[in-house]
C-alpha cells in the first residue's frame, strides 16, 4: 500500500498537538496582521497631517494635540536660553529654543548646528530678534532615557546636554512639555530635523506571511504523519 492510498488515521495525541500548534501559529499571524493594519493607519494619518494646512497656535487647547500636526507659530525666540542636545552622529547639536507666542511658550527644535561653530554663550547662538512666523510639527512624545533623566545640566546658558528630556527642558523655560520640530526654510531654522518616522507596516506583513507558511508546513506535516500512521496500522491488520 502506498502512502497516497493509506487511510488517514492521525490519532488523538497527534491531532491535539497539531491543533495546539496551529492555534498558536494562527494567533501570532492574527496579531501581526492587526499590528500591520495599525501601522498602516498610523502611516496614513501621519502623511495626511504633514500635508494639511498648519493649525494656528491660538486655537490649540492644552497639550491634546495629535502627533505630526503642523502648527503655525507667531512669536519671538528667547535669544537668552537654548538647549544644545548632542546629535546621535556625535557631531554637532540639535538646538532647542523657547518661542514665546500669545498661545504660550513652545520648545522648538531649530535643527542641527555644527559642533565647531557651537557657541559658548547664549548670545552667540544666531537667533532672530524680531517677531517670526514659522511652521512646526508636533513631534510624538517619547519616554526619556535613564541617561537623560540623571544627567547633570550646566548652570549657564546655552545648556549643552547629551540627551533630550522634554519634561525637564520645558520646565526650565516654562514651556509646553512637547517637542515642536521646525520645518526647513523657516526663520531661525538651521538644518531642519528630520520628519521621518518608522511606522512602515512592511515588517509586520512579512511576519504574517512567515507564520502562515509555518502553519502550512505544520498542516502538511500533520497530514503526512496521519497517513504514515494509517499505512502502518493497515499493514499490521493485513
Amino acid at each position: 500500500m502506498t502512502l497516497r492510498d493509506a487511510p488517514f488515521r492521525p490519532g488523538w495525541a497527534l491531532t491535539a498537538q497539531a491543533a495546539a500548534a496551529l492555534a498558536i501559529v494562527l494567533a501570532l499571524a492574527g496579531w501581526q496582521f492587526s499590528r500591520a493594519l495599525e501601522k498602516t493607519a498610523l502611516r496614513d494619518a501621519r502623511v495626511e497631517r504633514l500635508r494639511a494646512e498648519p493649525t494656528a497656535a491660538s486655537v490649540l487647547s492644552g497639550n491634546a494635540l495629535p502627533d505630526f500636526t503642523r502648527v503655525s507659530l507667531n512669536g519671538e525666540y528667547d535669544a537668552q536660553r537654548h538647549f544644545l542636545v548632542a546629535h546621535r552622529s556625535g557631531r554637532g547639536f540639535n538646538v532647542f529654543t523657547p518661542l514665546t507666542s500669545q498661545a504660550g511658550v513652545f520648545l522648538v527644535n531649530r535643527g542641527w548646528h555644527p559642533a565647531d561653530a557651537a557657541p559658548e554663550s547664549a548670545l552667540a547662538v544666531p537667533t532672530p530678534t524680531a517677531p517670526v512666523t514659522v511652521v512646526a510639527v508636533a513631534w510624538p512624545r517619547q519616554h526619556p532615557s535613564r541617561l537623560a533623566a540623571e544627567e547633570k545640566w550646566p548652570d549657564n546658558w546655552p545648556k549643552r546636554i547629551r540627551a533630550a528630556h522634554l519634561e525637564r527642558m520645558a520646565a526650565a523655560v516654562d514651556a509646553r512639555p512637547r517637542e515642536f520640530r521646525l520645518e526647513r526654510g523657516g526663520e531661525g531654522v538651521f538644518r531642519a530635523a528630520s520628519l521621518a518616522w518608522d511606522d512602515a507596516p512592511g515588517m509586520h506583513w512579512g511576519y504574517v506571511a512567515q507564520w502562515l507558511l509555518i502553519g502550512t508546513v505544520l498542516a502538511a506535516g500533520y497530514v503526512f504523519m496521519g497517513k504514515r500512521r494509517g499505512q502502518k496500522l493497515a499493514q499490521a491488520d493485513a
